[in-house]
């Protein structure tokens, strides 16, 4: 690791010995100006107030931001691609389209263009990171102000050898709320404003999951939409929720009493109440009903871009005779959607419809076509992480790649994977491991996947803080170096401890994604359980070291957090090495309840989420232990 961030020094030495040089500030002062189109769109005003602000906590200079049409000498030009007008000429080669991104030298002054208002933000962001700045998580309140780094500097020079140009191999970088076990309103505002920074550009949030009205759009809507559509980032809305728009509740709880027939049928002839039941798709007033709740729903909430029309979670398919002859449930579902997105288009032409290839619609339809705006969102949800996604060594793994390049055939959209690359069944368990999400990407992107996605949760972000960091560079470039990516964040997390602790975190999610308790992972023998904790332990043993000659109270305060992180791994293959060999029930339960007290007892320290999984009662029947 040493030696590879040599080289890069080497390499960085010997490519500013060719470029031109702007000497941005020093000593606290700046003749640069940055200048923005006179009518700006919120992102690119917020572009440059980003770029004045870290530069000034940089150096101490304060570069002032100018709306005009005329250029100084020395200028920072902060703009999107529609916005270029005159200064078009400038750029040595196209301008950029959607979140592409360039920076360019002209003369004493500097380009900093995007695609469109988010990439303009990702160009200006960029730019810092070449500086210096690192934004390795959001600020949320359990990282004590180590969310990202800002270097001080006396003088502020880049440079540039030609025009960086950058494109993304992934059009569509997602983070899902999902089930939101420790999402408010301040973190999500949180979430939005480092999403640019790590150049994610797609904030998915429930409808109303599972009807718990917890987790919902409309709680949040009033403060995050407008923080999202500042930076240009794509609200999605929805998820599992045929439900939302027709159920049994409805009309006073008189809806299923009224039409008994609008609702799914088993295969007794039964029509039923459940909310996990399709219901009757075959049924016209029934979609109807549907489509008239939702085209109203979308009407009341303009700033909501895609909408996740999906399904109920394992949801159930109406078995009577009409339901059936409409086709398989893939093909129902794209029925459905069909005619939904017909009078969508009526009132909200400008809205996405996504769909969801999951459980028994994970196949693309036999004979009902989707139009190729439609987003499709597959979901490999079974998949085992001790193989990558393309090893036909597992035959669960072997299902979804088949199913993918169905979709991929079938289906001239784009298609983008539902990961489950921080999975709530893992139960914030250090599954750390951008090398096996490299391998993926190259795969996914090689068939022609379009998006990836993730679940995002502040509460154990920092346990999962390295996938997130990675993931969206992975996506934009698969073939990047991830060991060179690792090295950055390590460093910057880290400081000089940086190369040790990147082995110890990748010796660590690879340990626990091949022994641990998480799902699809078989359970090993005794002596491969036993030999894997001595790992752990040495692990352990090596970030105390690290801790103990730290002399930067930050890098302490996450060295500790990383050996709450290591601790779980402890005590979760402490069972596993007991259920091997099926030890008494006794002795299980009491560990499975002392590690349910060690998550609760850590909550609030950003590495474990607890909740219903991880209460001891729910936690026991995880490592097989029955009531």
């Amino acid at each position: 690791m040493r030696l590879l961030v040599i080289l890069m020094i080497l390499a960085v030495v010997a490519c500013k010995a060719d470029a031109a040089k702007f000497g941005i500030a020093a000593d606290g002062k700046s003749d640069y100006v940055i200048v923005i189109p006179p009518k700006p769109s919120p992102a690119e005003e917020l572009a440059a107030e980003e770029l004045s602000e870290y530069l000034e906590r940089m150096s101490g200079a304060r570069l002032a931001v100018s709306r005009s049409s005329r250029l100084p000498k020395r200028a920072i030009v902060v703009a999107s691609s529609e916005s270029l007008g005159k200064w078009e000429s400038l750029l040595p080669d196209e301008k950029p389209t959607g979140d592409d991104f360039t920076i360019a030298p002209s003369d004493e002054r500097l380009l900093i263009v995007g695609g469109r208002g988010r990439s303009t933000l990702y160009a200006a962001y960029h730019f810092l990171h070449q500086l210096g700045c690192r934004w390795l998580a959001p600020k949320f309140d359990h990282y004590k102000g180590t969310s990202e780094i800002v270097p001080s500097k006396r003088a502020i020079e880049y440079y540039a050898l030609g025009a960086y140009k950058h494109s993304s191999r992934c059009a569509i970088r997602k983070l899902y709320v999902e089930e939101g076990r420790s999402h408010n309103t301040e973190n999500l505002v949180q979430m939005a404003e480092w999403m640019p920074k790590a150049r994610y550009n797609m904030l998915v949030i429930p409808l109303n999951y599972q009807g718990g009205d917890r987790v919902k759009w409309d709680n949040w809507r009033e403060q995050v939409g407008p923080e999202l559509q500042r930076r240009d980032i794509t609200i999605e809305v929805g998820g599992h929720g045929y439900q939302n728009f027709l159920n049994a509740d409805m009309e006073n709880g008189k809806l299923f009493e009224k039409h008994p027939e609008w609702f799914g049928m088993n295969d007794k002839g039964e029509r039923l109440k459940a909310r996990g039941r399709v219901f009757c798709t075959s049924n016209p007033e029934a979609v109807e009903y549907l489509t008239t709740n939702f085209v109203n729903y979308l009407k009341d909430r303009p700033e909501i871009q895609v909408f996740a029309l999906w399904p109920p979670d394992g949801a159930s398919w109406c078995e009577c005779d009409k339901c059936e002859a409409l086709g398989s449930p893939p093909d129902r579902q794209a029925i459905l959607l069909s005619h939904v997105k017909a009078e969508v288009a009526k009132v909200r032409p400008d809205v996405r419809l996504e769909t969801i290839a999951y459980h028994k619609t994970i196949a693309p339809p036999e004979s009902a076509s989707m139009d190729k705006s439609t987003l499709i969102d597959i979901c490999p949800i079974s998949q085992c992480f001790e193989y990558q996604i393309y090893d036909d060594r597992s035959d669960v793994n072997a299902g979804y790649v088949s199913n993918i390049r169905a979709w991929l055939k079938a289906f001239e959209g784009d298609v983008s994977i539902y990961s489950y690359y921080r999975k709530y069944a893992w139960k914030s368990l250090p599954v750390v491991f951008p090398p096996y999400i490299q391998k993926d990407m190259v795969f996914y992107c090689g068939e022609g996947v379009r998006g990836i996605s993730s679940y995002a949760e502040p509460g154990d972000w920092f346990t999962y803080e390295l996938n997130h960091y990675c993931l969206s560079r992975l996506a934009e470039d698969p073939r990047l170096d991830v060991n060179a990516l690792i090295a950055e964040f390590c460093e910057a997390r880290y400081g000089a401890s940086g190369g040790v602790i990147a082995s110890v975190l990748l010796d660590l999610g690879n340990i626990a994604r091949k022994y641990c308790s998480i799902p699809g992972t078989s359970l090993k023998s005794a002596g491969e359980i036993a030999e894997q904790r001595a790992k752990v332990d040495k692990l352990a043993e090596t970030v105390k070291a690290e801790a103990a000659k730290s002399k930067d109270a930050g890098i302490e305060f996450n060295l500790n957090r990383l050996l709450l992180m290591i601790e779980y791994a402890q005590r979760d293959l402490a069972i596993q090495h007991l259920r091997a060999p099926e030890a008494p029930t006794d002795e299980i339960r009491s560990q499975v309840e002392s590690l349910s007290a060690f998550l609760k007892e850590h909550e609030d320290d950003g590495v474990f989420v607890f909740h219903s999984r991880t209460e001891a009662p729910r936690l026991a029947q995880s490592y097989g232990l029955k009531d």
